[in-house]
């Protein structure tokens, strides 16, 4: 039977914004099974022209408008989570969970949490007084749910535990993030490609790599014989050509096919890490599996989860101390593509439509 479902998420492409993409590429794989999405979302001076996903604005945060919005014949409700984007400036979206109610309230709307973020605990001024609001949110929001999807291990445990002293606890899954970018059928071997090191992400990130870890950075472009440092995303404007003698080439933002096909002919992509035990849901570090490349990470602290292992899946950037074979290599970009085989975006979209079937039923 069709269904007809809403997505809520306040920026969708051509916004760029990785849970913006996920929600888009869901919605995508989700129309190949007969679920039409309906998108909430906030102004957007950019918006995109598909008409197979109607966007329903929402112009003011007042519970009953929101209520008000929801056409009459959606199904189901899919909430993507990150608190900034609904509270820029304290992250503390108390309307979110207003609305939320307000809906379960009037429409007996299932819905499903999708926990792109959880809040964490940081030693920062700019955080530190915020957080326990920040953390009440997102339990009130789980709460809510009845079902819950995050995108590591470590969410669902943190989740799985609060609920231990409640009566009833909510389906909670754990989908490692696919890749935005896309996924290639067949993989070039390592040998085959060129010695290029990718660095892509978010501009913060990318720039910490150069800043925070340079030394790191230098030490794998050496060890594994890189010939050209290739920068993709929003410009840094880093006006260096060159990096330990090699050249660094900033490509700026380009479009996804262009990005997947530059590293489908690249040997290694390096991802700014600052917890290893959520290294699952970086959606980098997913691209740079699921295009067969060899995976650095910068962080070598913190327990690692998820079915991932260092030297195994991936290479810490700062640890090796000798270059590893071509054979050696392979086998690393070999394991961290099967790891993601398992999550990937068809695997992703059987897991929701079977969760969106069970919220279906009466």
């Amino acid at each position: 039977m069709p269904m007809d479902i809403l997505q809520i998420y306040p920026r969708l492409p051509p916004t760029i914004d990785g849970i913006g993409d996920y929600a888009m590429t869901l919605a995508k794989g989700l129309s190949q099974c007969n679920i039409r999405t309906y998108f909430m979302t906030a102004h957007q001076e950019k918006m995109f022209g598909d008409e197979r996903f109607p966007i329903v604005p929402l112009h003011t945060h007042s519970p009953q408008a929101f209520v008000d919005a929801i056409p009459q014949h959606i199904q189901a409700v899919i909430l993507h989570f990150s608190d900034y984007p609904y509270d820029a400036k304290r992250g503390i979206p108390v309307w979110l969970v207003r609305a939320l109610e307000t809906m379960k309230q009037q429409r007996s709307l299932r819905l499903l949490v999708m926990f792109h973020e959880f809040p964490s605990f940081y030693l920062l001024k700019k955080t530190f007084y915020l957080f326990p609001w920040q953390r009440s949110v997102a339990w009130q929001l789980a709460q809510l749910a009845d079902v819950i999807i995050t995108n590591n291990a470590v969410t669902k445990t943190l989740i799985a535990k609060y609920f231990l002293a409640k009566d009833k606890q909510p389906p909670i899954l754990n989908l490692p993030v696919f890749s935005n970018i896309g996924e290639l059928e067949k993989l070039l071997p390592l040998e085959q490609r060129q010695r290029r090191l990718i660095v892509f992400g978010t501009p913060g990130r990318r720039a910490r790599i150069y800043q925070r870890s340079q030394a790191m950075l230098k030490n794998c472009c050496q060890l594994l014989g890189i010939e050209e440092i290739c920068d993709i995303g929003s410009p840094l404007h880093l006006d260096q050509s060159t990096l330990a003698g090699i050249p660094l080439v900033e490509m700026g933002e380009q479009p996804a096919a262009r990005i997947s096909q530059l590293m489908s002919d690249s040997l290694a992509g390096i991802v700014y890490s600052t917890d290893n035990g959520r290294l699952a849901k970086s959606g980098v570090f997913a691209t740079y599996c699921a295009h067969g490349l060899v995976p650095i990470v910068t962080q070598e602290k913190a327990t690692l989860l998820d079915g991932l292992q260092a030297e195994t899946n991936f290479l810490f950037a700062g640890m090796q101390a000798e270059s590893l074979a071509m054979e050696r290599l392979q086998a690393i970009a070999d394991a961290a593509h099967q790891w993601y085989v398992t999550h990937n975006q068809a695997s992703t979209f059987k897991s929701f439509l079977l969760q969106l079937s069970a919220l279906s039923k009466p």
